[in-house]
């Protein structure tokens, strides 16, 4: 009986930590962190609101078939809660992926990005301010790391690819510190609205990885190498025209 238990409880952590542990992290490329590929690959995230408040904003995270990927969109409100005279600002949506499984003393099994530098994202999104969020063991639950997500060509597909030393602590989105995130104990990543701008907004988002050094400089170079293609075909097509 006890050979079993210990045999479910092996598999089930093993289930848990999957996308959580590298076999040989000094080698690592890239870390798979979040991969939508279906409707049912959508519970690896959560997404909220100020709605939780008293707020009057709108979230949902929803696996679009056009687009095979995972979209997240709602409409933004400022508007405070009436019944929430203690609430002084509202207005954010978010979502990202969920806490961390727990081995069999109760502790997180975390994320080790150690050998990593970049955070790479393939995402469609609109003209909005995105943020990445990325939250890691410190002091506060309520402080994340944050790094603006800049999209170059709203309404296409593109791979943003941000510098992990580049994100900035903050709590409750203001600056806190410039203290460096503990690469080696990372809880949770995900993406934020904080534009402060009321109306709809959408995000189509792929995937999300950590990558070394290598793997960021060959998607920088064909991204830049896309974009020189493209004002090409711009050109061209602007000849053609006059």
């Amino acid at each position: 009986m006890l050979k079993n238990y210990l045999s479910r409880t092996v598999q089930l952590l093993g289930l848990g930590v999957k996308n959580r542990v590298a076999p040989s992290m000094q080698e690592l490329v890239e870390f798979p962190l979040v991969k939508f590929n279906g409707p049912e690959s959508i519970s690896q995230v959560l997404s909220r609101c100020d709605k939780e408040i008293g707020g009057y904003s709108t979230v949902a995270m929803e696996w679009d078939e056009n687009e095979q990927a995972a979209r997240f969109h709602g409409q933004l409100s400022l508007d405070l809660p009436a019944s929430r005279p203690d609430v002084q600002r509202s207005g954010y949506a978010m979502f990202r992926t969920l806490d961390p499984p727990k081995d069999f003393r109760g502790k997180e099994i975390l994320w080790d990005w150690q050998y990593l530098s970049h955070i790479a994202l393939r995402v469609k999104g609109d003209r909005r301010k995105y943020f990445v969020n990325i939250q890691s063991k410190t002091a506060l639950p309520t402080e994340i790391h944050q790094h603006r997500l800049f999209l170059y060509s709203p309404g296409e597909w593109e791979t943003a690819v941000i510098p992990i030393s580049s994100f900035l602590l903050t709590n409750w989105g203001r600056v806190e510190s410039l203290q460096k995130l503990d690469r080696g104990r990372v809880r949770t990543i995900g993406i934020g609205l904080l534009d402060r701008q009321y109306g709809p907004f959408s995000l189509y988002v792929d995937w999300i990885k950590a990558i070394n050094d290598d793997e960021a400089e060959k998607i920088i170079r064909e991204q830049r190498e896309k974009a020189v293609e493209r004002r090409r075909k711009q050109n061209e097509q602007v000849k053609e025209d006059e």
